[in-house]
């Protein structure tokens, strides 16, 4: 049976095209309307399967509002608009659209577009979800599953190991069983995937683990760090270029997405992609194809896309840093990891495992942590997560000299939390937190970055990725002596 779709466009001329493109694809367009009323009214006579909805419409009525209405039907929806301010993003979010498209677009970006509009409503109505955007500060918004929260108490010798199928990732806490299950609803998917949380809460970890639970388990698993890469080469980087392409090209080179044919491909820091690499991106997610630089044609590739960032991309998109139909193209399958101060519970799991893990690596005898250590630890701010625990418990273990840690070395600079704020000047935020702890991190080895005992090896960092955020925070780089 053929998909009905209606089309609300104010403007001739962009109607016409879209229901040209429309019925060549083989789909039948239950109508045309310019207005609110007369979309209304289409509605009631032949209820069509999806709605493109340009939000900007002439008269008192805007495409927000039929919005509204198209979902106490319970009609998906996609928006048209050539506006990508704060504003337009705003009315999204609140509406819960099941895609974007920026204007101009292309016949196949509309094609694409109304294929993931399709999957997205689908897929939502079986979880009986609506798609609305996650951000940083929202929610999964998934009933809370029936698991025992994990006691405070001192770590035990014997260790919790990982659930099994989920390597690397260690928890027990409700937010890490919520993100164990979507895990598990998504890897067996060929389905792009939008990891969110801060730096060091585990991003990286998802994406290994929903490649290992996939079907393309046994083919190349291909990271990209994209605030790590410099400008000029990140498009050879990705998509490769040819010998002679430009300047300093001695040879061919086959880029990240070609070595990752048949696998998956994990865009790291996707925040930091700068503008014009989005589009190409975009490209490269609807088309199935990249090109070389120098090269004489497209090149399929099969590649599944996991992407994560610790930016609020909604912010950077009404800032004009990035795009928002690529947002909406990454963003089908969105999974929110929690801060570790918001999931306490699973510290002194975390401890235990790192304890043996470090233990086992440097031959130790260290098996235990100190009740007083580990309120300590229990007390902290955490402002770099996981990664920080990790790097603080190697520390630890490293310096030990008995069979249990007594003592653990926090960062002077960062306050223990307590239950009473004495003034507004007290509260620090993330950002604060964490250029703070870098710059100790920093002092403790002279301002040496890389190489042994490096600031980059204590934090367990690569030193493009620690250079890259010295740069965000404003942190000048000192020559050691």
């Amino acid at each position: 049976m053929e998909e009905k779709i209606m089309i609300v466009e104010d403007e001739l001329i962009v109607a016409g095209d879209i229901r040209l493109t429309l019925e060549r694809a083989g789909y039948k367009v239950s109508g045309v309307a310019r207005s609110v009323h007369r979309a209304l009214e289409i509605i009631d006579v032949e209820r069509p399967d999806l709605v493109l909805l340009d939000i900007y419409l002439k008269g008192d009525q805007t495409g927000i509002d039929l919005a509204v209405e198209l979902n106490k039907h319970n009609i998906p929806f996609v928006y048209l608009s050539a506006n990508c301010n704060r504003q337009v993003l705003e009315a999204a979010k609140v509406t819960q659209p099941y895609g974007f498209i920026v204007k101009p677009f292309r016949e196949k970006d509309l094609l694409v577009t109304l294929d993931i509009a399709r999957y997205r409503y689908e897929h939502h109505r079986v979880l009986k979800v609506k798609p609305g955007i996650v951000s940083q500060s929202d929610d999964l918004r998934l009933p809370a599953l029936p698991v025992q929260q994990a006691p405070v108490p001192e770590v035990k010798k014997e260790v919790v190991p990982p659930i099994p199928n989920f390597e690397g990732i260690i928890g027990s806490s409700i937010p890490m069983q919520r993100v164990f299950e979507l895990i598990r609803q998504v890897a067996p998917l060929d389905t792009s995937v939008l990891v969110l949380g801060e730096t060091g809460t585990g991003k990286e970890g998802v994406a290994n683990c929903i490649h290992h639970l996939s079907p393309r388990k046994a083919k190349p698993f291909v990271k990209v760090n994209c605030a790590a890469l410099p400008t000029h080469l990140i498009e050879s980087e990705l998509f490769g270029h040819e010998k002679g392409a430009f300047t300093g090209a001695l040879e061919k080179r086959i880029g990240k997405f070609e070595r990752a044919d048949g696998g998956t491909i994990f865009l790291d820091e996707i925040g930091d992609m700068p503008a014009d690499l989005q589009v190409k991106l975009l490209r490269v997610l609807q088309e199935k194809e990249i090109e070389r630089i120098g090269g004489n044609g497209p090149i399929k590739v099969n590649v599944r896309i996991i992407a994560a960032t610790n930016r609020n991309l909604e912010k950077e998109i009404a800032e004009g840093r990035f795009r928002l139909d690529l947002y909406y193209r990454l963003h089908v399958f969105p999974i929110m990891l929690s801060a570790l101060r918001e999931r306490r519970d699973d510290i002194p799991l975390l401890i235990a495992h790192f304890i043996r893990l470090y233990a086992s690596a440097t031959g130790k005898g260290v098996s235990d942590i100190a009740p007083a250590a580990l309120r300590q630890l229990m007390d902290y701010a955490w402002p770099g997560n996981v990664r920080e625990l990790q790097n603080l418990i190697e520390r630890s273990v490293l310096l030990s000299r008995e069979s249990i840690i007594r003592e653990v070395i926090l960062p002077v600079s960062v306050k223990k939390e307590t239950t009473v704020v004495s003034t507004e000047t007290d509260i620090k935020t993330i950002v604060e937190l964490e250029r703070e702890h870098i710059l100790t991190v920093l002092k403790k080895c002279n301002h040496k970055i890389s190489g042994p005992g490096g600031a980059a090896e204590l934090l367990n960092l690569p030193p493009s990725t620690l250079a890259s955020k010295m740069k965000k925070l404003g942190i000048v780089k000192r020559h050691t002596l």
